[in-house]
């Protein structure tokens, strides 16, 4: 992988990883100013629950590619070793498998 592609990369997952902050920062709990409308705000609740986790997911994962890339790892696959193909780090930077280990990966959950 070139130190272009490196470069692009990085900043893609700093870009995400500030607008994901600020979406989180975005999802705070506000109150309840009218009780009559306590059950949509839980309703809501819920879904800001499931949408913060999702976003500290995103976190985690964009946090973990940075650290990756600061280790010089970044793009080699977790499981085999191999090089992770510069057309799947575009497509997904925070991708810690290769294509062949994701699958594989993705057959034994299915059971097959």
């Amino acid at each position: 992988m070139t130190h272009s592609h490196l470069h692009e990369i990085r900043s893609w997952l700093e870009t995400q990883l500030a607008r994901l902050e600020s979406e989180r920062y975005d999802l705070e709990v506000e109150s309840c100013a009218d009780e009559n409308e306590f059950a949509s705000q839980v309703a809501e609740a819920h879904i800001k629950v499931a949408v913060r986790e999702r976003v500290a997911q995103q976190v985690r994962e964009i946090q973990t590619a940075l650290r990756r890339l600061d280790r010089s790892d970044f793009g080699c696959c977790e499981e085999c070793g191999c090089e992770i193909g510069v057309a799947r780090l575009k497509a997904r930077p925070t991708a810690l498998l290769c294509v062949d280990c994701q699958t594989e990966r993705e057959s034994q959950a299915a059971g097959f």
